[in-house]
């Protein structure tokens, strides 16, 4: 914890992947998601002599918001930082007439799948925990959910459980349990350029669903299946293994409608250029491809990707989690 006579508080938290069973997990299949080396970071000022809310970002630029927003909240529900306001809000020590200004930095791509605004809604609890009242990560991640489910009205709360505890983790029925990988991943994001919405296409996948049932259950049962070798594959550090479930995963994810021309071409591209295996982390419809890649050959790769007019970015797994 980094405090400041009770009025300067730091916290940061890291982005996401989704190795294995992203939109089954909805439907309590299991999944596979990590921590990886893209925070956010929030830096908050309390100040009692202030009569106002002053966000800095700088993506979205500087908000002020009178204290009287919290009178009528809801008003503000259509705002970009309503939940960061609704969780000011649901700080049970925070008083009405306390000036509060947050700065905030990240380096994760928004829109792109990689649980930003997880990210941000974990970081936001703990740094109001810091000025506030000091409560356990636990309770931290119950608030972040809460703030999540304002963005994503479907979420799991996977997202804010891997950003809060960090590592490889097995999620399930709102229950985790961390795994260790025998081997260091070598992984790569290529952003496919469309920013999307996660609630959208879970919305979408919703309604796939409802009109091919019997079809749904047999892929979902495929996706728990895959993700079930790739708990094996991961301790026995097999990324041969890891690479093909991870193209077999895609595949179930083209059937479900979350796929698109541009992924495709990446998911193409990855093959091409010896990629072990490559698919969709996040909602899909957009975001970023994520490519697993034997270690020699991550220059190479990276230079053939680029030719081919797509960014690639190396991230690595991380530990840490929340930072507070």
């Amino acid at each position: 914890m980094i405090s400041y006579n009770g009025h300067i508080s730091y916290a940061s938290a890291p982005a996401k992947i989704i190795l294995f069973g992203e939109h089954f997990v909805v439907y309590e299949k299991p999944a596979i998601l990590a921590s990886i080396d893209k925070r956010v970071h929030i830096i908050v000022i309390k100040n009692d002599n202030e009569n106002s809310i002053i966000i800095n970002d700088r993506i979205f630029g500087k908000k002020y918001y009178p204290i009287s927003v919290f009178a009528d909240l809801e008003r503000f529900s259509n705002d970009i930082y309503f939940p960061l306001l609704y969780t000011i809000k649901k700080n049970s020590a925070f008083k009405s007439n306390v000036g509060l200004e947050f700065t905030i930095n990240s380096d994760i791509p928004y829109g792109m799948g990689l649980g930003s605004s997880a990210a941000l809604s974990v970081a936001t609890v703990a740094c109001l925990s810091n000025i506030f009242k000091a409560i356990k990560k636990e309770k931290i991640l119950e608030l972040a959910i809460e703030a999540e489910k304002l963005v994503h009205k479907n979420s799991s709360g996977a997202d804010c459980i891997v950003t809060t505890y960090g590592g490889l983790l097995l999620y399930q029925k709102k229950s985790f349990r961390k795994l260790e990988s025998k081997r260091e991943l070598s992984l790569f994001l290529i952003p496919t350029g469309i920013k999307h919405s996660t609630g959208e296409l879970v919305d979408f996948v919703k309604k796939f669903k409802s009109s091919n049932l019997d079809n749904f259950h047999k892929l979902a049962n495929a996706s728990e299946n895959i993700t079930k070798r790739a708990i094996r594959a991961i301790k026995d550090g097999n990324e041969i293994m890891l690479g093909d479930l991870m193209n077999e995963n895609q595949i179930l994810l083209e059937k479900i409608g979350v796929s698109n021309l541009i992924i495709d071409k990446i998911i193409g591209l990855c093959y091409k250029y010896q990629a072990l295996g490559s698919k969709i982390t996040g909602a899909g419809g957009g975001g970023c491809v994520l490519a697993l890649i034997k270690a020699e050959i991550k220059n190479s790769f990276m230079r053939n990707m680029e030719k081919e007019g797509f960014q690639c970015i190396p991230v690595e797994l991380e530990t840490d989690g929340l930072i507070y």
